[in-house]
């Protein structure tokens, strides 16, 4: 599952519905958010009211919330549950225009399991490193990340190393424009 999951996340990168704040289109129930399995919770883009499937209607915002909410009143996470959700948490506040909020979660998304065996190998604090280095418009640190995970032999490092590739192409730009914008990704978004 989690390999699925990544795969969706690889691709998923550069399609974003138009960001909405409607609060008809972005509902959530929190008690019944609160209740749900992590796994569930953070990964599900069909069930309403889940960080998943609110970024998919464009509710990034109510998204970062919830997980918010999430960390805060539902089930206790291990270390790497809580990075994960950290992470989403801070693309989508990074997609909802909040890049200083996006940093503070990103800052905290950093593992010291940094792989379990189920999961796709990549170099997940070099990425998150990037991530907070462009959202806090610190170039040598985005493009250090950016070279370590180019160089890395790991599946999933070359996922995350275009992402940190495309910020580092747009750099001068938003999150949301830069994982947007086609140029931005264009040739597999190389930096000089």
């Amino acid at each position: 599952m989690m390999g699925l999951v990544f795969a969706a996340l690889m691709t998923a990168q550069v399609v974003q519905p138009a960001a909405t704040e409607d609060p008809l289109v972005c509902a959530v129930d929190t008690a019944a958010q609160m209740a749900r399995p992590w796994a569930q919770f953070e990964f599900d883009t069909e069930a309403p009211g889940g960080p998943m499937a609110l970024a998919g209607k464009g509710c990034h915002r109510a998204a970062a919330q919830i997980s918010r909410d999430y960390l805060a009143r539902g089930p206790l996470l291990s270390g790497r549950e809580q990075a994960i959700t950290q992470l989403h948490m801070a693309r989508n506040l990074a997609y909802a225009g909040d890049e200083a909020a996006a940093a503070q979660a990103a800052a905290s998304a950093r593992r010291s399991d940094q792989r379990a065996t189920a999961e796709a190998p990549l170099d997940w604090n070099t990425y998150v490193q990037g991530l907070y280095g462009f959202l806090i418009r610190d170039r040598g640190l985005l493009d250090e990340s950016l070279e370590r995970l180019r160089a890395s032999t790991n599946a999933g490092d070359a996922g995350n190393g275009r992402n940190l590739g495309a910020l580092a192409t747009c750099f001068d730009k938003s999150y949301t424009e830069a994982m947007t914008d086609k140029a931005c990704w264009a040739p597999a978004a190389e930096v000089d």
